[in-house]
C-alpha cells in the first residue's frame, strides 16, 4: 500500500510510513489554513454525521471556514 501521507513511498505497515502522520496532519493543516480551522472543519462534518446539520448549514459552515479565493487573488 502506498503511504497515505502523499509522499508516494510504500506503506509496509498499516496506511502510514514512521513518521508520515505529522506529514500527513501539516498538509491537511495547510490546506484549510490552519489547525483550528481543521478543527472547525471535523466539527462541522461530525455534526453533520450526528444530524445536527442540514446540508445546507453544513455546506455554510464549510464556506465559512475554507472561503474560495477571489479568482485572480495572489496567493501569499
Amino acid at each position: 500500500m502506498t503511504c497515505v501521507c502523499g509522499c508516494g513511498h510504500d506503506a509496509v505497515h498499516g496506511e502510514l510510513l514512521p513518521g508520515h502522520d505529522q506529514k500527513l496532519r501539516i498538509r491537511l493543516e495547510r490546506s484549510v489554513g490552519g489547525i483550528r480551522r481543521l478543527e472547525e472543519l471535523v466539527g462541522a462534518a461530525t455534526a453533520f454525521r450526528d444530524g445536527n446539520l442540514t446540508v445546507e448549514q453544513y455546506a455554510r459552515m464549510t464556506q465559512r471556514i475554507m472561503p474560495r479565493e477571489a479568482p485572480n487573488a495572489e496567493r501569499a
